[in-house]
């Protein structure tokens, strides 16, 4: 049982204090990020409603954008407190993928401007492929919502 225990500690005492516990943790929040989804978008393109209610935001349909680009629109409705309602895109693996200015429309909203309509052009990395949208609320609180998106 001794040689355990010293193998144990010798072990542990190479490595940097909460290192093992700080990769752990990080691998545990990574696979959360692509494994818990709100919902599942795959045939969306000529419209679909949405019913993802929170106390601090909904969305209530979801779209193609309009003109000659890929893009994915939102509408939904703020319950009054202010803030801003954005977008972000991110790989199946959790990696975000970036989004050149310009190709994101975000909105405002408070106890006047409800109602809002946030898009985005689709990166070409995700065109064709499935990947994740994280449309999110932040004012004095915070709130999102993961959708799976097939693109």
């Amino acid at each position: 049982m001794f040689p355990f225990w010293l193998s144990a500690f010798l072990t542990l005492s190479v490595l940097q204090p909460g290192a093992f516990l700080y990769e752990q943790g990080r691998a545990v929040t990574q696979y959360l990020t692509v494994q818990e989804f709100d919902v599942f978008l795959q045939d969306w393109k000529k419209g679909q409603e949405l019913a993802l209610r929170h106390p601090l935001f909904d969305l209530t349909r979801v779209s193609a954008g309009s003109g000659g680009v890929e893009a994915i629109s939102f509408a939904g409705v703020a319950h009054g407190q202010p803030g801003d309602i954005s977008l972000v895109f991110y790989t199946m693996d959790g990696d975000q993928v970036y989004t050149p200015p310009g190709t994101v429309a975000n909105a405002h909203v408070d106890e006047k401007q409800k109602e809002f309509h946030i898009g985005a052009a689709i990166p070409r990395l995700l065109q064709g492929r499935i990947g994740v949208v994280q449309v999110t609320f932040l004012g004095e609180k915070r709130a999102a919502y993961l959708l799976k998106v097939e693109f």
